[in-house]
Order: structure tokens, then C-alpha cells, then sequence
């Protein structure tokens, strides 16, 4: 019983931070420090020290972090958790999977997986950087010779055609400026209503809808199956069953993605009792999963399994990410050249159609 009132003032505790984190706003904690101190808890929570030290070692050898690792050592102190103590500076879907780690004694692997991820993510990002520095600045050349070209050539050129052939060419501009224009306009116009659309969707219809993007919806949908399976497997390695799993997953916050997903389980599940159909109409969730489920395993094995295939759905990613960076630089170097031979073709077009004229 004393359990159960713990367990219902950690969640209160949780709702009163969201509720100052919409007041104050998030700490300054970026990502890369956050991948930092996850791994640095990992290890030390590995090695035997309490999380108690191991945040009190983090705030010293972490200096630059020390004011919001010092708030979180405070929270720690008051006799929080520590997902509650780490909510007010992480996002939201990150504090529930700590909270479910935490709860079942997998936060140390949580921990350094968490870590892993993040500091792969900034890697990624680095990488991405190096990568466009020379196309960009390549671009960046195009784009003053192209005002140079507008501001002295394409004037001068103008001046000189003066036959017939040269008029055609003076009346087919206008036509094609009003056409891009125009082009321009549908483009922004669809634009600004996708992003209203966007604003009214919830979590849920937003993964999906990254999911189905073109040539970086298999990212997503890679990223968001390592999710869900090993937010399961925490669960099923505590030996939860369905039910109490979708209990759990009900004191969520609405706005999280495991909430929502939880809700259209129920809902499926209400309608015609079985996952099957489910999973594969849901574009995130590995067909895999029905074959786990279907072998009959008891919770705890069916997390073990799912805790491996999570970890196979992550060098997946990770696999998937460098084969598209491997094509950043040919895709951009393909846009340059299409430019090159279009401002060729803008000053060589009109010269040709006026040598017409002259023969």
C-alpha cells in the first residue's frame, strides 16, 4: 500500500515540474552535454556508486553543466526520482523512458543507450556540416555570379539585341517571369497550409507522417521502432502483462507518443481483439513483432528479445544514415552543375537567337 502511495506522489511530482517547466522553460542543457553526462552516469552507475555520488561526481567533473546538474542534485536530495529530478531540462518522451527504466531497474542500460544515441546523433550532425561546407560555398560563388550576371551582362546583352529574333526572345521573358512567379506562389501556398495541418495533429499522426517522407521516412521509421521496442522490453522484462502495461503507459502524458500509441492499442484491440492487423497497418512498428508475439514466450523472454531486436533496429539506422550522407554532396553537386549549364544557357541563348537575326 505504501508502495502504491509513492508511486501516485511521483507522478504528482511529475506534473508539478511539467507545470513549472511551462512557466520557466527548459534548462540550457543541449544535447551534446546531455550525451556526455548519460554516458558518465552510465559508467559510474556501472562501476558501483550510488546515483546519489554519481551526480554529486558529475556536478565536479562536469563544470560547464554545473547549474542545472546542481538543480538535479538538489531534486535528488528532496527525494525524487531520477527521471522526475532530470524532467525540467529533457524532453518529454526521454523522461518516460527513464521513468520506466528507473521503475524496473534498467536504468543503467537505459542510460548508456540513451547516451550512445545522442552522441551518434551529434556525430551525424558534425558529419553533415563537413559535408556541406564545400557545396555551400560553391553555391554561395553561383549565387554572386549570378547577381553579377543580372547586374552587368544580362543589361548589356539586352542593349545589344535589336533585331526581330531578339524581341521574341524580350517577349518570352516577361512570360517566363510571371510563370515563376506563379510557381512561387503555389509553392508558398502550400507551404503555409501544411504547416497548419501540421500544428493540428497530435504526436502520433506527426510520426507518421515523417515516416512516409521520401528517401528519410525509412530513418524515422527505423529510429521510432528502436524506440518502441525497447520502451516494450523494459516493460516485459518486468513481467508485465498487456494489461498492466497499458495501465502503466495511461498515467502518461497525453501529448507523448507511448500515451497515444497506448490509446490505439485499447481502441484496436476493443474493436477486434487482435495486434496482427494493428502492427502491420502501423507504419513504425516492425513486422517482427508479430512473430515475437506469436511464439507464446513469457514476458520477461519476449523482453529479452526485443531488447536485442531494438538494438539491431539501431545499427540499422545507423547504417541507413551513412548510405543518405553518401549522398548529400553528388545530390547537391547535380543541383550546381544544373545551374552552371542553366546561366550558360541564359547569356549563350541570346546571342544565338541575335547571330540569327545578323545571317
Amino acid at each position: 500500500m505504501n508502495g502504491g502511495n509513492n508511486y501516485q506522489k511521483r507522478w504528482q511530482w511529475g506534473k508539478y515540474l511539467l507545470r513549472s517547466r511551462k512557466r520557466s522553460g527548459r534548462g540550457k542543457f543541449s544535447q551534446r552535454s546531455q550525451a556526455k553526462w548519460f554516458l558518465l552516469l552510465s559508467d559510474l552507475l556501472s562501476v558501483g556508486f550510488s546515483l546519489q555520488r554519481a551526480v554529486d561526481f558529475t556536478t565536479t567533473a562536469l563544470a560547464k553543466e554545473t547549474d542545472v546538474l546542481s538543480k538535479v542534485r538538489t531534486n535528488l536530495l528532496a527525494g525524487n526520482t531520477f527521471a522526475n529530478s532530470v524532467r525540467p531540462f529533457i524532453k518529454v518522451d526521454l523522461y518516460y523512458q527513464f521513468l520506466l527504466a528507473e521503475k524496473h531497474g534498467d536504468l543503467v542500460e537505459v542510460l548508456a543507450e540513451t547516451g550512445q544515441l545522442l552522441v551518434t546523433r551529434q556525430r551525424q550532425v558534425r558529419k553533415l556540416k563537413r559535408l556541406l561546407q564545400y557545396p555551400l560555398i560553391l553555391l554561395c560563388l553561383l549565387g554572386v555570379m549570378m547577381v553579377g550576371l543580372a547586374s552587368f551582362v544580362f543589361p548589356q546583352l539586352a542593349v545589344w539585341q535589336g533585331n526581330s529574333g531578339s524581341q521574341q526572345v524580350h517577349n518570352f521573358s516577361p512570360s517566363l517571369k510571371w510563370a515563376l512567379v506563379s510557381v512561387l506562389i503555389i509553392f508558398s501556398a502550400g507551404g503555409i497550409r501544411k504547416l497548419i495541418t501540421w500544428r493540428h495533429l497530435t504526436k502520433l499522426q506527426r510520426i507518421q507522417y515523417l515516416c512516409r517522407l521520401p528517401v528519410v521516412g525509412k530513418c524515422y521509421r527505423l529510429y521510432y521502432a528502436y524506440y518502441i521496442t525497447s520502451a516494450l522490453a523494459v516493460l516485459l522484462r518486468a513481467g508485465m502483462s498487456l494489461k498492466e502495461m497499458m495501465t502503466t503507459i495511461e498515467k502518461f502524458s497525453e501529448r507523448t507518443m507511448l500515451y497515444q500509441l497506448g490509446a490505439e492499442v485499447q481502441n484496436n484491440l476493443a474493436a477486434d481483439g487482435q495486434l496482427d492487423n494493428f502492427i502491420k497497418q502501423t507504419i513504425f512498428l516492425p513486422d517482427e513483432l508479430i512473430i515475437f508475439i506469436s511464439k507464446g514466450a513469457t514476458p520477461k523472454e519476449l523482453g529479452k528479445d526485443l531488447r536485442a531486436f531494438s538494438r539491431i533496429q539501431f545499427k540499422h539506422l545507423l547504417v541507413r544514415l551513412e548510405q543518405l550522407f553518401s549522398l548529400v554532396q553528388p545530390i547537391i553537386f547535380i543541383v550546381i552543375a544544373a545551374i552552371i549549364v542553366g546561366l550558360y544557357l541564359s547569356i549563350l541563348l541570346p546571342i544565338y537567337h541575335s547571330l540569327q537575326g545578323v545571317y
